[in-house]
């Protein structure tokens, strides 16, 4: 594999990890596929104030009881403007988690993901033959899974929120509300280990070396439901928009004849 095609699923799996990051701190009891989800608590204000200890705690109650959420989000990874929309659903694991995502990355074009029952397809265009590559990152026997499988514990609602605790280093209510998503946001300034978020994840840097502290400043509506994350990390600003909370949602894998032949196994062996 190339080294532009070998950077380029990297980015890709970064952007998994960041786009199901959050929204993976909650869960339901529905599985992958056509979602039926609940409104009930969006918009609602939550009767517990936010704090370090309970932060995501907090928001891992708010997202299991919404259950999906669109998101937006813009950033630059290994060189490449990426511009990302797509739809989550979480459950209460890995296993019933399920996302779908589009992406646009500059000279790259647009690029498509999807995540249902454990399996990633990615539609790398041309690299791809314009169909989706099939990826099982359960499948300890195949080098990509190998490499990549580390994806499932950061979207695995229950280590997802053990290991973000984990990595808080600092916690700060910081300026006024602004009205993001149709509710007043609230500011949270939240400082992690990025290398605690990491670890199983090495492979999938694309050699990017991983800074010692990354600062998110989170706005959180009255519901304790995210509706923006910015983040700048080297330089590189990275903001993520959260809408549609609770609304239906459905994530499925591509047809049969929209999924490539192409062996990505030999590929991911060339990759190391």
């Amino acid at each position: 594999m190339n080294v532009r095609l070998k950077k380029t699923i990297a980015s890709l799996a970064v952007v998994a990890t960041a786009g199901l990051g959050l929204a993976a701190c909650g869960g339901d009891d529905s599985s992958s596929g056509s979602e039926k989800t609940s409104t009930d608590s969006v918009g609602k204000e939550a009767d517990t104030e936010l704090t370090q200890d309970n932060f995501f705690t907090e928001l891992a109650k708010a997202q299991q009881e919404a259950g999906s959420s669109h998101v937006d989000m813009a950033f630059g990874v290994s060189g490449q403007e990426i511009e990302a929309t797509g739809d989550v659903v979480v459950g209460e694991s890995a296993e019933d988690t399920a996302m779908q995502m589009k992406m646009t990355m500059g000279s790259m074009g647009q690029i498509e993901m999807r995540l249902v029952d454990n399996v990633m397809y990615m539609n790398l265009g041309p690299a791809s033959d314009n169909k989706f590559a099939k990826i099982d990152l359960s499948d300890k026997d195949n080098p990509l899974g190998q490499q990549y499988g580390g994806l499932l514990d950061n979207i695995d609602p229950s280590k997802q929120l053990e290991t973000v605790q984990d990595a808080v280093t600092g916690f700060e209510q910081k300026g006024g509300a602004e009205e993001i998503d149709g509710v007043e946001a609230t500011p949270y300034v939240v400082t992690v280990d990025p290398k605690k978020i990491t670890e199983g994840l090495e492979g999938m840097s694309g050699g990017a070396q991983v800074p010692d502290a990354i600062t998110y400043t989170m706005f959180v509506g009255p519901d304790n439901l995210p509706r923006r994350v910015v983040t700048d990390v080297a330089g590189t600003k990275m903001t993520m928009n959260y809408t549609k909370w609770g609304e239906d949602v459905s994530v499925e894998a591509p047809a049969k004849d929209e999924i490539s032949d192409l062996d990505m196994s030999q590929l991911g062996a060339s990759m190391s």
